[in-house]
């Protein structure tokens, strides 16, 4: 078996957890609509996923949903729609520790998530450990212009790891992401942040 190399996490309910419905009534609430309306003009309409996808830049994706602010919140500045539809990421704090016995063990870490730059820019801005965790490699959907689980993103990866794919260990939340890893070489398994993803690192890394 080949040794690991490299180590990738996912972000969202691997180093962070979150809710969205909390990002819909924050938006509801900025935007002067109800928290319904905001989740279908945020997530229903599909304009989330093409901001994560990097079809939207930031000021395109904020433009698209201030034309749904009551006239009396049409002034709202992009920042603040950027920041409420981020406010809703809790640090899983345990995972710092992992990460950092991980990074000792292996010598390179990263981050490959789907995720969209005001996401990212609001979870580094947090005075939490797990947001100062220095990483080797940030792979994030939005820069790369591909969702896991499509196969691009994958390949940027392995490139920017600079090791072979069966050298990578991948962990994430969601199945089919995990699978893609697996058709491309890569060990990877599905869990959550926290305990369950102690007993996979340990178990394939021979962690104390």
């Amino acid at each position: 078996m080949t040794d690991i190399q490299f180590v990738y996490f996912d972000l969202g309910n691997i180093l962070v957890s979150f809710d969205p419905r909390i990002a819909a009534r924050n938006l509801g609430r900025l935007l002067g609509i109800d928290e319904a309306k905001a989740w279908e003009v945020l997530y229903a309409s599909g304009l989330e996923e093409r901001y994560e996808h990097g079809e939207l830049t930031g000021a395109e994706f904020t433009q698209r949903l201030r034309a749904f602010a009551t006239s009396e919140q049409s002034s709202i500045t992009d920042q603040a729609i950027l920041d409420a539809i981020s406010d809703m990421f809790t640090p899983i704090e345990s995972m710092v520790r992992l990460l950092q016995q991980t990074r000792q063990k292996i010598g390179k870490i990263g981050i490959l998530s789907n995720t969209c730059e005001a996401h990212w820019d609001w979870i580094r801005r947090q005075n939490w450990a797990v947001s100062k965790v220095q990483v080797d490699v940030t792979i994030l959907s939005c820069r790369v212009g591909a969702m896991k689980p499509a196969a691009a993103i994958y390949e940027v990866a392995e490139i920017q790891s600079g090791v072979a794919a069966e050298q990578i260990l991948f962990i994430d939340d969601k199945p089919e992401n995990v699978l893609a890893a697996v058709n491309r070489g890569w060990n990877a398994h599905c869990c959550l942040g926290g305990e369950p993803a102690f007993d996979v690192l340990s178990r394939e890394l021979k962690l104390p």
